[in-house]
């Protein structure tokens, strides 16, 4: 999990481009603005709410705007089409094809495959935040605009006891 959390912090540093790093910076003038008006107003209740409204946009805005931006500005579609345990080895072979489905052109993708067993809802929760393997995949080729790229990546380790679930994340590099 600390790798996972270590590469997203990452890669949410090193993929922020300048109209985020508008969309921050507007988000945290409207937080400062809040915060000195609720210094300002007279009734009580209405400052406690600019207080509550200038803290929750100064923790949760950034973070909300890194997430709406990743979503509909860069998004990518990862198809799984083959996943296969390999026989002679501890590996687990993924071959899928990664496609740019966002409104930028891509320098760079990671690929973040995620394994865990499937279980009840809390189960697969516990499962997604605590995986059995992680594995990070760099695909270095440009990605334009509606284009596709086939991709093949080999998990190590991979130990097969049973059923498991594979989930494949792709962050993408404008």
């Amino acid at each position: 999990m600390t790798d996972l959390l270590r590469h997203y912090l990452a890669y949410s540093f090193h993929s922020l481009t300048k109209y985020d790093y508008m969309a921050i910076g507007w988000v945290l003038f409207l937080a400062l603005l809040f915060l000195v008006l609720a210094l300002f107003v007279k009734r009580r209740g209405t400052g406690y709410f600019l207080l509550f409204l200038g803290i929750t946009l100064l923790f949760f805005g950034p973070p909300a705007i890194k997430v709406a931006m990743d979503r509909f500005i860069r998004p990518a579609a990862v198809t799984l089409e083959r996943t296969k345990p390999l026989k002679f080895s501890h590996a687990l072979l993924l071959e899928g094809t990664l496609a740019n489905t966002g409104k930028v052109d891509y320098t760079a993708c990671d690929l973040i495959v995620t394994l865990y067993r499937p279980g009840t809802p809390l189960g697969r929760w516990a499962g997604y935040l605590k995986p059995y393997r992680v594995a990070f995949e760099r695909l270095d080729a440009p990605l334009m605009r509606g284009e596709a790229k086939p991709f093949r990546i080999l998990v190590d380790d991979f130990q097969n006891r049973g059923d498991f679930n594979v989930t494949v994340i792709a962050r993408c590099y404008p």
